[in-house]
Formats: C-alpha cells, sequence, structure tokens
C-alpha cells in the first residue's frame, strides 16, 4: 500500500499540465481555472468572506491534471468575481449558461450557484457583496432536506425603476447529493427570445417554463390593486352564520353524562380469583450454594407471573367500559343564516401606479457584465468547473461532451465498480481492497496539488528508505536467534489447553486466607439486605 501510494504521488507530481478543449462558436465567457485562474479574478474585501478559494483536483481523477475552483472550508462565506470582455445581452438571440458542480465533500446546507452579475466596466470586484445586482442566480442549494435548482432573475419595473426578484415558482430537484463515488453534475440553462427557459441537469431536460407565467411575482403586475387609504367600516358584518337565537336546549339534554360507562351486562368471570397476587415467588429457585446470608443478606426467590392469573384472571376485577348510549356532550345552538350579514369586505380596486405591461421580458433582462460566486456553506469540497456562457446551444453541448461527458463516464464506471464490489459476486474483500488502494492513491494527488513540498519531502524519504531497504546487510547472514527454551510437559492426564494457557488465580477477600467468593452483584436472585448492626 506504501509503494502504491508513493507510485501514485509521484506520478501526479510528474503528469504534464492539462490543456482543456476550445469549445466552438461565438463564446462570450469561459473559465476552466487551470493555469494562472487566480489573476482573472477578484477577491471581495468585504470583511464577510473569509473563504478562500482554491484550485484542486477533482475527488477521482478522470481527467489527470484538470482541476476546478473549490470552496475548500466549511463555515465561510465566499465571494469572487470576474468581468466579461463585453456585456452580454439577451435581445434576440439564446442564452445558454452551464457549468459543472462536484460535491467533493456532499451537500447538507450550502449553496453551489452562479450570479450573473449586472454591471458595468466601471465595477470594482474588491466591493462585491450580497446586494451587489444580478440578472440572473442560477444553480443548486440546500439546507437540510430543502433543496432546489435555483432561477431567479432581476426585473426593472420601467415605471419605478425598481429591481424586483422573479422566482421560479416550481424548481428542479437536485440530483443526489451523497454518493459512494461522487458524480460530478452539469447544469445548463437556455433561455430563447420568445421567453422560454429550459433547465438541464446531465444534459437531460428538468424542465420547461416560461418568464411570463411560472415565476413568483409575475413579471408583469397587476393593473388594478387595493386601495391602501381603504378600511372595512365599523359596522360591516362579514359573518355569514350565526346561532339560531331562538333554538333551546332540550329538558332531557345531560350535558354531564360521560362518554364511557361500566357495561352493565358484564359478569364476572366464574374462577376468576380476586385474592390472588399477580406475581408469585418462583417456586422452581433455589438460593445458590455460595449464597452467604451474614454478607449478602436474606435470599429470596426472583418472582414470576402467577398461573392462576392466565386462566381466567386475579385481583380485582372490573367490567370492561363501554359507549354511553346516553351520553350528547355540550348542546349548541344550531347555525342559521346571518340576517345582518354583508358579504366578504374588499378594499376598493385602484389603478395600480407601478403597473406595466411587456410580454417580451427575455429582451429586456439586466445585461450582464460579470460573474460572481456569492456563498455560504456548511461543506467542505464543493468544486465548479468550465463555466461558460455562449448564445450557441449546440456549440455549449458539444464543449461539454468534451470535458463533463468525458468524466461522466468514468465516474459512472467507477460508481458501477464499487456498487459491483459491496453487492455483487465474487471476492468482495478483495474488490473493497482494490476501491481503498484508489481511494488513497486519489489522496495523494490531492496533497501534491494542495503541497508539493511537502510532499516532494516525503517523496525523497520515500525513496531513501527504498535505497537503505535494498542496499543494508540482509538480515538473513546474521545468526538465528537461540531458540527459546521448551515448555515442561503437562503432568498426566492434563488436556492440551492445560498446557496453553495458565491457570487462572481466584480473587482473594482483603483479609488474608479469606475464600474466594463471587460478588452478590453476578448473581440474578435477589436479596433483602442485612439491617446493620
Amino acid at each position: 500500500m506504501a509503494l502504491a501510494l508513493w507510485a501514485a504521488a509521484l506520478a501526479s507530481a510528474l503528469a504534464e499540465e492539462y490543456t482543456p478543449p476550445t469549445p466552438s462558436g461565438a463564446i462570450a465567457f469561459l473559465e476552466t481555472f487551470q493555469g494562472d485562474w487566480a489573476s482573472r479574478w477578484t477577491y471581495s474585501q468585504k470583511e464577510v468572506y473569509t473563504g478562500k478559494f482554491a484550485a484542486e483536483p477533482y475527488k477521482l481523477d478522470a481527467i489527470p491534471g484538470d482541476v476546478g475552483l473549490t470552496m475548500p472550508a466549511k463555515a465561510h462565506r465566499y465571494g469572487l468575481t470576474r468581468k466579461l470582455d463585453e456585456p452580454v445581452a439577451t435581445a434576440e438571440q439564446p442564452l445558454v449558461v452551464q457549468y459543472e458542480v462536484s460535491l467533493k465533500g456532499g451537500l447538507e446546507c450550502g449553496g453551489a450557484y452562479v450570479k450573473l452579475l449586472h454591471v458595468d466596466a466601471s465595477f470594482d470586484g474588491a466591493q462585491f457583496e450580497e446586494p451587489t445586482p444580478y440578472s440572473i442566480m442560477f444553480g443548486p442549494d440546500k439546507c437540510a432536506n430543502a433543496g432546489k435548482v435555483h432561477f431567479i432573475f432581476k426585473f426593472r419595473n420601467p415605471v419605478t425603476g425598481d429591481l424586483v426578484e422573479h422566482h421560479l415558482r416550481e424548481t428542479p430537484p437536485l440530483p443526489p447529493t451523497a454518493e459512494r463515488v461522487v458524480q460530478t453534475h452539469l447544469y445548463t440553462f437556455v433561455l430563447l427570445p420568445d421567453n422560454k427557459l429550459r433547465i438541464a441537469i446531465d444534459n437531460e431536460t428538468a424542465g420547461e417554463f416560461s418568464l411570463l407565467d411560472d415565476f413568483d411575482p409575475p413579471v408583469n403586475p397587476p393593473k388594478q390593486i387595493d386601495d391602501p387609504t381603504d378600511a372595512k367600516p365599523a359596522d360591516w358584518v362579514d359573518e355569514r352564520m350565526v346561532a339560531d337565537p331562538d333554538a333551546r336546549k332540550p329538558d332531557d339534554w345531560d350535558e354531564d353524562a360521560p362518554y364511557q360507562i361500566a357495561d352493565p351486562a358484564a359478569s364476572k368471570p366464574e374462577g376468576w380469583h380476586d385474592d390472588a397476587p399477580e406475581m408469585i415467588a418462583d417456586p422452581a429457585a433455589t438460593m445458590p450454594a455460595d449464597w452467604d446470608s451474614e454478607e449478602d443478606g436474606e435470599w429470596e426467590a426472583p418472582l414470576v407471573k402467577n398461573p392462576l392469573c392466565s386462566n381466567p384472571g386475579c385481583g380485582e376485577w372490573q367490567p370492561p367500559m363501554i359507549a354511553n348510549p346516553a351520553y350528547k356532550g355540550k348542546w349548541y345552538a344550531p347555525m342559521v343564516d346571518n340576517p345582518a350579514y354583508k358579504g366578504e369586505w374588499k378594499a376598493r380596486q385602484i389603478d395600480n401606479p407601478a403597473f406595466f405591461e411587456d410580454r417580451n421580458p427575455a429582451a429586456s433582462l439586466l445585461p450582464i457584465g460579470a460573474v460572481g460566486f456569492e456563498l455560504w456553506t456548511m461543506d467542505d469540497g464543493t468544486l465548479f468547473d468550465n463555466v461558460l456562457i455562449t448564445r450557441d446551444e449546440a456549440a455549449a453541448r458539444a464543449y461539454a461532451e468534451q470535458t463533463w461527458g468525458v468524466r461522466h463516464a468514468i465516474e459512472a464506471k467507477a460508481k458501477a465498480d464499487a456498487l459491483a464490489a459491496e453487492d455483487g459476486p465474487g471476492d468482495k474483500l478483495v474488490d473493497k481492497a482494490v476501491f481503498y488502494a484508489n481511494r488513497a492513491a486519489q489522496l495523494a494527488q490531492d496533497l501534491v496539488a494542495d503541497k508539493p513540498v511537502a510532499v516532494g519531502i516525503a517523496l525523497f524519504v520515500g525513496f531513501l528508505s527504498l535505497v537503505l531497504a535494498c542496499c543494508w546487510p540482509s538480515a538473513q547472514k546474521r545468526a538465528p536467534p537461540a531458540p527459546p527454551p521448551a515448555a515442561p510437559a503437562p503432568p498426566a492426564g492434563a488436556g492440551a489447553s492445560s498446557a496453553a494457557e495458565p491457570k487462572a488465580e481466584p480473587a482473594m477477600d482483603a483479609q488474608a486466607g479469606a475464600e474466594p467468593k463471587a460478588s452478590p452483584k453476578a448473581r440474578a436472585t435477589r436479596r433483602t439486605p442485612k439491617a446493620a448492626e
């Protein structure tokens, strides 16, 4: 195992740098987090963002040398942005955004979404914070059992100038967030000029929606609203039904009658033992031979159920309870129509001063000027990769097949192999050993990427140990140690175990010469403690 770890770490250290494929078509934004990624991104300098991203390998090294942007520590807020070369608007062309997420530490409570920020060229990423305006927020989010794939867009009311968040009403469910072998998932949305929205997970459609019909609040506000100055009159009656004022409780109505009574038709079974106890001393029990009444107290036999109580029964007999035929409960007057009822009160309607109607909101979404990660997480190891913004859906799908598709095929096979090793036929012990050896090798590769200096020292020490082991004089050339003296033969008649195991010495009482005695606590019998003298 040590040699496997050493070899895996050495191979990782010597591996060539990964070169990601180049997508086709017009690409507005692409980030693979290879090379000097930090020079392209800006950390928020707001003090709440204490987390520091890192470029780390995937948990399963399906594409050697490939790394992703990782949140390595839990219980931190992370803030990071990168500007687009040119702002992206949504008018008259499709908008395709996709990226990969690998939950190396699972997802119990945290976000893994991206924000497409509505900022211009003067935006300072060091000032990035939660209130920074965004156009679209998209991606997985979960806390406890509540998980979803967000799609939220902000739309500016042309009348008031206010930015309003519009949340997708029925969000797609998350794929599994804790898996035997971590699977990388691809999240994609395609926004079309006709206001149709398609969300895909792992290149499979997870839902199709409309910007006009499937968001809360709706993009277009109501034409009329309640008058905020209107109030319900003090004498307004909105109770539809009232208790009949003319009704009277019947004279024979007994509100105090109990719900249940003893069955008057029941009788005590013949042979019932009124005076017999339910538990008796076990007649078959005997006092242990080593019981010391002086030390352990008076011995009492354990209690067992009285056989007389099994049929028909014993103790005080009571008849069973039945429903009381005279029970009526509390009397209430019947309800009748309220003659003073005026109906449900509603405020007076007025024209909505913020009303507008935009039947093509897709063409009016806020332009995108930067990509941002503004996240809080209670999980470690959430990894992002291959963030792509394009107008060409076919180009996005082709790029996904060259990146996520390659990784997905390898991860899916590893998952199937792991399940087969765990549940399938064959030598499960060997299969599991291979699985955990691969896991250990992957840990070594992760360590190389994170702490190359420390790993280099460890590799040198390991190599030196191998050299010394090979070149040092063999231990076989040394004189063998003297054999141990032969054990004395057991006495005649003794069994094999007698010669191999020394006989245990009995524990002695505090006073010298006292006979060994079993502790009273070890006995499954009851005793009456002896009164203090």
